[in-house]
């Protein structure tokens, strides 16, 4: 122990008498080790960290899996024969998320609220701290009970966090609900994309056949694997299908079941590995690096290690000390690094789901620090070792022979040379991803997404059924609504719609279609609109063939529909589809309906995910509460805002619109991830980049420093300046050629794992490989011509005297 204190001491002097040396080297360590812990933290946060509910590994999502919809919401009539024929699971509860309207204080506000169960909170293992849980007489058909649990946020900012908020009444759209709990303070349901402040209990009608709406989550029976309880699901599923009251020609729906935890990261887990790959190349780049620059000093002191050497210090002695340099750098580096670990984690938090961020925050926790501190440790290790082992185990007797200057004087060192190499090998595999993942941006930045965003406002309304109990309320309410926007200056258009695109919000159902489709064993499953008449030319939706919803299409006109290309596609094989007739099996009474035109396909979820069938009702036909209004206007939309609500507000003093924003901005957020991947990535790719070239430079500059007398004689001999230049050069060349080819080969590996992440563009797209390396081959030689450029210019007489 006292010999590794002296060590250290004897370290810490020599790093503080070279101080550009290790401000260099720090410097190079803290970024790479800052950035690596940085990925961590949000690597154990979102993946490896257990979610904070009962039995975490035993909780499973379950869909129904459809012709053109992979995951697929599931119907309560599904749900409930599940519960009743499938015994993989011990409990599985619905939920759906829902908008409210809260009433009685001075002016109407937004509550986000969830439809659930009455067993989905003891299914996670979450009872409420104040009052009790949801029982089964609160699920009444019409939610007759008017029973709810809130969370510890809305007690505590809407009910004042009075002592007394369990059974308390609060009116929510219209309707009086008594609070029978409290949830826990931080309790957080990831699933939804916001946090949801009021609960209400789900009833879950055996009719509602065709209605895919709840989501649903299972917990595994004990003793049960996840594989065996998924292959239980299709036999469940089966027993449901031939228990259906009805004559069908459909089969039954096919189940899909994936970890909670599993579903959850699946967007963001590609995303972090790729990061903290890159990254984790990075501090390779910067251990290389600096041990060059620490090899380059111990070939310099090889002779004061030799008289360490010839006076008794073993070997072990030597690299100990030789160690106690390099750990030093790194924990500096380290510590440096924590410093920079707040600001990149605002960075990488916009790659993450806000509900994950909100449950499992990423942040510098303790196993952060420990990972920290091992990886300062071990970087210390891994770029001291080999320069350690390297100049302790020279034969001493030579190296005492030799003068001070002559020792270290082989220029072309062969281990310096290859972690040069491998410092262009890995900065070209960086840059082929960053191009890749620019490519990918531009791709996403020119999809079609089917409609035009430009001059768009957007808001979200949810009627109260005690003001609009039936269809012809709302059919007031949304023509008058309707009038007075159009009315408004600058207002080209507008319209209404259920589901507006890249809203997060998505309804799906059964149909039949009159006469078979191309698949006629399959179920059809589709995504339906409401839209009122105006709302195709308002978003700009394309009318590829017959007609638009008109005043025709009313509540009295026939029933009519509208479907996208997509469905044309799916299930009718692109026959002429106009006059075909399609009916919903949301009931057993529903009418068919006659295909009147066909519309561009809109993708609807996400950009970077193909348009699915979809088929559009009149609202006139089909009125619905909650509708999104859209507006077309020649003005900057955000500045409508405010003359939206006042026309709301003299319709409806109490009714409130949520979420009015200009359309562009549900854009900028579908861009927000790659956007940002792709930023992260070009800063590291920089670094990287920067970090190769200073490597080139630094052996090739060590290199011409070495062979000074050499290059001066032979210009004394006569030798061109040109050709001691061409000389050094092909030594730089040789470096190149090495390090660009082993990142070649190193890219066509790891772009194969980057595939997910790219849109429209080939993980080992040739041109991409080609111009990376040239790119870095061109940065290489430069790095390489500045010390051959002096090497040309070196002065005979003075180098001949430098011995």
């Amino acid at each position: 122990m006292d010999s590794l204190r002296q060590d250290l001491r004897y370290a810490l002097r020599t790093l503080k008498h070279t101080p550009g040396f290790t401000i260099a080297a720090v410097v190079t360590l803290a970024l790479a080790i800052g950035a690596n812990t940085v990925l961590f933290s949000a690597i154990h946060a979102m993946l490896l960290k257990p979610l904070p509910f009962r039995s975490p590994a035993e909780l499973v999502r379950i869909w129904c899996d459809q012709e053109g919809i992979a995951f697929a919401s599931v119907t309560p009539t599904e749900l409930l024969g599940w519960r009743e024929h499938s015994k993989g699971f011990s409990e599985l509860a619905g939920f759906s998320r829902h908008d409210l309207s809260l009433t009685g204080g001075d002016t109407p506000e937004r509550v986000r609220a969830a439809r659930v169960t009455p067993n989905f909170f003891k299914l996670l293992g979450t009872p409420p701290t104040q009052g009790r849980d949801f029982v089964d007489e609160d699920a009444q058909p019409d939610n007759a009970s008017r029973t709810a649990l809130v969370s510890h946020g809305f007690w505590r900012d809407s009910m004042g966090g009075a002592a007394d908020a369990v059974g308390r009444d609060i009116m929510l759209d219209g309707h009086s609900h008594t609070v029978v709990g409290i949830l826990p303070e931080g309790f957080n349901f990831p699933d939804f994309g916001d946090d949801v402040e009021v609960w209400l209990p789900d009833w879950m009608n055996p009719e509602a056949h065709g209605n895919h709406y709840m989501r649903v989550l299972g917990r595994l029976a004990p003793g049960i694997s996840m594989e065996a309880a998924t292959a239980d699901l299709p036999r469940a599923a089966r027993a449901v299908h031939e228990a259906r009251v009805g004559d069908k020609p459909d089969k039954a729906h096919a189940v899909t079941t994936l970890r909670w935890q599993e579903h959850l990261t699946a967007s963001s887990r590609p995303v972090l590995w790729a990061l903290w790959g890159a990254v984790g190349f990075v501090l390779l780049i910067a251990c290389a690096n600096v041990a060059n620059l620490l090899l380059v000093r111990a070939l310099a002191r090889q002779r004061d290690g030799a008289i360490r050497a010839a006076l008794g210090a073993s070997r072990r002695r030597r690299v100990q000390q030789a160690l106690a340099e390099s750990v030093l750098l790194g924990l500096l580096g380290g510590v440096i690094g924590l410093l920079l670990v707040m600001w990149g984690m605002e960075l990488v938090r916009t790659l993450l789901p806000e509900s994950m961020l909100r449950m499992t925050p990423v942040e510098l926790s303790v196993p952060a620090l420990l990972f920290s501190l091992g990886l300062s440790v071990g970087a210390g290790l891994l770029f001291g070792l080999a320069p350690a082992l390297h100049t302790t185990g020279m034969d001493v007797l030579p190296l005492l022979k030799q003068s001070s200057t002559a020792v270290g004087a082989r220029a072309n060192h062969p281990l310096r040379n290859m972690l040069v190499a491998v410092q262009l090998a890995l900065a070209l595999v960086l840059l082929v991803g960053t191009v890749l993942m620019v490519q990918t941006l531009r791709n996403v930045q020119g999809v079609s997404p089917g409609f035009d965003a430009e001059g768009v406002l957007a808001g979200r309304l949810s009627l109260p059924d005690v003001k609009y109990p039936q269809p012809e309320n709302l059919r007031g309410f949304y023509a008058e609504l309707l009038g007075r926007l159009r009315a408004l200056p600058g207002v080209e258009s507008a319209g209404v719609v259920n589901d507006a695109p890249l809203g997060g919000s998505n309804t799906n159902g059964d149909f039949t279609l009159e006469g078979g489709s191309v698949n006629p064993t399959a179920r059809h499953v589709a995504e339906f609109r409401v839209a009122s008449s105006d709302y195709f030319r308002t978003l700009r939706i394309a009318v590829r063939q017959g007609r638009d919803f008109g005043p025709q299409d009313s509540e009295k006109g026939a029933p009519v529909i509208i479907v996208n290309e997509s469905f044309v596609r799916t299930f009718l094989g692109g026959n002429e589809p106009l006059g075909r007739r399609v009916r919903l099996d949301w009931s057993d009474n529903a009418p068919f309906r006659e295909i009147i035109g066909v519309v561009a396909d809109v993708r609807h979820s996400r950009l970077t995910e193909p348009a699915t069938p979809e088929a559009y009702i009149p609202f006139e036909q089909y009125p619905l509460r909650v509708m999104s209004v859209v507006l077309k206007t020649r003005r900057e939309p955000s500045t409508l805002a405010g003359s939206v609500r006042l026309e709301l507000k003299a319709m409806d003093a109490d009714q409130p619109i949520f979420d009015l924003l200009p359309f562009d901005s549900r854009m900028e957020r579908q861009l927000s991830r790659p956007l940002a991947t792709t930023r992260l990535l070009a800063a590291f790719a920089l670094l990287a980049l920067v970090l190769a070239g200073v490597g080139v430079y630094g052996v090739m500059a060590y290199s011409v420093g070495q062979r000074t007398r050499e290059l001066g004689i032979r210009l004394a001999l006569g030798a061109h300046p040109r050709q001691v230049l061409g000389l050094v050069m092909r030594q730089g060349l040789r470096l190149t050629v090495m390090g660009v080819g082993m990142g070649l080969l190193t890219a066509g590996v790891c772009m194969r794992l980057l595939a997910s992440l790219l849109y429209g563009v080939n993980a080992n797209e040739p041109t991409v490989f080609v111009g990376v390396a040239l790119v870095l081959a061109g940065v290489s030689l430069l790095a390489t011509w500045v010390p051959a450029l002096r090497a040309s210019r070196v002065s005979p007489s003075v180098s001949l005297r430098a011995e």
